[in-house]
């Protein structure tokens, strides 16, 4: 079965065919429900970079997401609740065996996480911070679409996060784009 790619922003695709749905979960969700209706692909890759949490994947790593959640800064810091929250969505198994890549489990979060007691309390249940793939996995979930996101770890999740992704992006986006050209090939 084909397979139709996503990212953040365009760099992410790295010259193979695909959709740039925009930063961040409420502009990445929304674009992705008007490609989906649009394009009515038959099953979705979403390739980006993501932030290990202390104890996840190495740096340079690229990692598969194998259940996906969405987190709440305020509800993790005790500061708000998360009403009705969705829950959470598994990847679709069949291409988790295609991209025959570590897999672990990702939350979508609205803003990089800096603060140590944040860092600490998303990292005790999840390996990964990433700002779009929840949005793009609820999508398809909604339109029966398997999803997975394909992801390049280019920091540890912290207050060196950003000058860390600055100084690696580029190569894990490299390694990230290589093994979705394998599924692109095949």
């Amino acid at each position: 079965m084909a397979v139709s790619f996503c990212a953040a922003v365009g760099a992410e695709l790295g010259g193979l065919p695909g959709e740039a749905l925009g930063v961040g979960p409420v502009v990445a969700g929304i674009a992705a429900g008007s490609w989906l209706e649009r394009a009515r692909p038959a099953a979705v890759v979403l390739l980006g970079t993501c932030g290990a949490y202390p104890g996840g994947p190495a740096v340079g790593a690229v990692v598969a997401s194998a259940r996906l959640g969405l987190g709440s800064a305020a509800a993790a810091a005790g500061l708000g609740y998360v009403p009705m929250a969705p829950g959470p969505i598994e990847g679709a198994e069949w291409l988790l065996e295609r991209v025959g890549v570590p897999r672990v489990r990702v939350l979508t979060v609205q803003a990089v996480s800096t603060a140590k007691a944040l860092v600490a309390a998303f990292g005790a249940e999840w390996e990964v911070e990433h700002m779009e793939a929840y949005a793009v996995a609820r999508a398809c979930a909604d339109r029966h679409i398997p999803f997975v996101a394909l992801l390049g770890v280019a920091n540890r999740v912290g207050p060196d996060a950003h000058a860390e992704w600055l100084r690696n992006r580029r190569e894990v986006e490299a390694a990230v784009v290589a093994v979705a050209g394998r599924l692109h090939a095949g």
